[in-house]
């Protein structure tokens, strides 16, 4: 049952980092980089670098990390009554 209970916590935080990489793949145009040249990779990755200094990338991660954080809470607390 634990073990059942620690996937489910790490599942949630799973799909979070996934779909906040996907977004800022999205954000930095990477998917529009056809050919991995050197300069073309170098691009992305700055375009990478500077969407994750940017408040509009991170606003949209506080939510995404806060419905985790309550998710992992509730599992928690669902294995806690569990147990008991």
């Amino acid at each position: 049952m634990a073990l059942l209970l620690q996937l489910m916590i790490a599942g949630v935080w799973a799909t979070t980092l996934v779909m906040q990489t996907r977004r800022l793949l999205r954000l930095a145009c990477v998917a529009q980089l056809r050919q991995w040249e050197e300069v073309r990779l170098r691009s992305g990755l700055n375009r990478i670098w500077w969407w994750l200094g940017q408040d509009a990338y991170w606003r949209g991660v506080h939510p995404d990390c806060v419905k985790a954080i309550e998710l992992s809470l509730m599992i928690f607390l669902i294995g806690w009554g569990l147990a008991f």
